[in-house]
């Protein structure tokens, strides 16, 4: 266990290196989610207050869309092809170290984003969450999730391009109909039946609830709901082997 926490920590910290040193990466992976929750922020402003208060607390759920889910998943596959994750696996550290280190690493990026939100709502007047615990819960939970869910696109992609581009109906369906950017009540009934379900919802409900609103505990089940059908995804799909030569 100790072992495989070393492994996962040297692995998470590579890949954070390796993320600040690379332009590319820096601006994807960590720069341009920014720029997009800021950009929601703005244009919420000229809504009023309690429109800037929702968007920046459902920016926190939203920022999960990109290190953990669109970036792991090209990680993932490219590493794949390249026969990285087989030189690994051959090495001392265990798969389970070598997938979470990963995950790690995009979950500590993730984190910073999330940081980042949390310090723009107090210096806008929001104050800190009633509850920081839920909304940690939250975020790691998420976290969980979208990694999980990266590994098993990246079983069905067979490039990291192509891994990337897999995730982003994924990624438009999450944003567009979870309580993210938009009320559900502004959906029709139907389209409400099915946001309720979606993995992104319950984190966005999490998160609000650490801020004060409400809390239900059927938001709590429904996220660890998600982990385990991440997570039996990511076995059924993910590989180690090349799928291309």
């Amino acid at each position: 266990m100790k072992t495989d926490l070393a492994h996962i920590y040297r692995l998470a910290r590579l890949d954070l290196t390796l993320i600040f040193r690379n332009r590319s990466a820096l601006t994807n992976a960590v720069l341009m989610p920014l720029a997009v929750a800021a950009f929601l922020v703005f244009t919420a402003d000229q809504a009023g207050r309690d429109s800037v208060e929702y968007i920046l607390t459902g920016q926190i759920a939203g920022l999960l869309m990109f290190a953990p889910l669109v970036n792991l998943a090209g990680f993932y596959t490219s590493r794949r092809e390249e026969l990285v994750l087989k030189r690994l696996l051959g090495g001392p550290a265990s798969a389970t170290a070598i997938l979470g280190g990963s995950a790690a690493g995009a979950t500590a990026v993730y984190l910073l984003q999330a940081l980042a939100v949390v310090i723009a709502a107090v210096v806008m007047g929001f104050g800190l969450p009633g509850n920081p615990l839920l909304v940690l819960v939250a975020a790691l939970g998420g976290a969980a999730v979208f990694a999980l869910l990266s590994m098993a696109i990246s079983g069905l992609s067979s490039s990291g391009e192509l891994a990337q581009l897999a995730t982003v109906p994924v990624m438009l369906v999450c944003l567009v109909l979870s309580p993210v950017i938009v009320p559900a009540e502004a959906f029709p009934e139907r389209l409400r039946q099915v946001a309720e379900y979606l993995p992104l919802t319950p984190v966005a409900d999490l998160v609000r609830a650490g801020y004060g609103a409400g809390f239900a505990w059927s938001s709590l089940g429904l996220l660890a709901a998600w982990v385990a059908v991440a997570a039996l995804l990511a076995r059924r799909f993910f590989r180690w082997d090349p799928r291309r030569g």
